[in-house]
C-alpha cells in the first residue's frame, strides 16, 4: 500500500477509535456512581518512537483520545507513562497503545523499517548515585560528625 493511502486508513481507524473511546466515557461518567467501571491507573508503556515528531504525534493521540492521556515520555530508555482510565490489565493497556503508535509508525514513516521496542526494564538510579565524582566527594567531606574511636558521636 502506498504512503498516502496508509495515512488515509489510520486517520480512518483512529476516527473509530476516537468514536469508541468518547462513547466509553459517556457512558461511564453518566452511569450511578456504584456501577462505574473506572479503574485508573499509570502504566509504562515500551515505544519504537525514534524522532521528535514521532514522539510527540504519539503523545499527542494518547492524551487526544478519550480516558488517556501521556504523564511523560523517557526518549533515553523508550518508555511512554500512561495514565488510562479504564485498565483492566497493564497488558491490555499496553497493546492497545502499541497498537496505536504501530498503525502511526507505519502511516508516517515511507519505509516502516524497525518498529522494535525496549524488552528490559530501565535501570533507574537515585539522583545520589549518578551525581560527578566532584560533587560526591565535596558531600563526604561535609559529613557531619564522623563517629569517633568509641563509636559514639560528639
Amino acid at each position: 500500500m502506498s504512503w498516502p493511502f496508509r495515512i488515509i486508513g489510520f486517520l480512518l481507524w483512529y476516527a473509530k477509535e476516537f468514536l469508541l473511546a468518547n462513547l466509553s466515557v459517556t457512558a461511564d461518567v453518566l452511569r450511578p456512581r456504584r456501577r462505574m467501571k473506572m479503574r485508573p491507573a499509570i502504566v509504562a508503556v515500551p515505544a519504537a518512537s525514534r524522532t521528535d515528531s514521532e514522539w510527540t504525534l504519539i503523545s499527542s493521540l494518547i492524551t487526544l483520545t478519550p480516558g488517556t492521556l501521556t504523564i511523560t515520555l523517557s526518549r533515553e530508555h523508550g518508555i511512554l507513562y500512561v495514565h488510562g482510565m479504564f485498565v483492566d490489565s497493564r497488558e491490555q493497556l499496553v497493546a492497545e497503545i502499541q497498537e496505536m503508535e504501530d498503525r502511526l509508525l507505519h502511516a508516517m514513516r515511507r519505509e516502516p523499517g524497525d518498529l522494535s521496542r525496549p524488552t528490559e526494564r530501565p535501570v533507574v538510579r537515585p539522583l545520589d548515585e549518578a551525581a560527578p565524582p566532584s560533587a560526591t566527594s565535596e558531600r563526604t567531606e561535609t559529613a557531619p560528625h564522623p563517629p569517633t574511636e568509641a563509636g559514639e558521636n560528639p
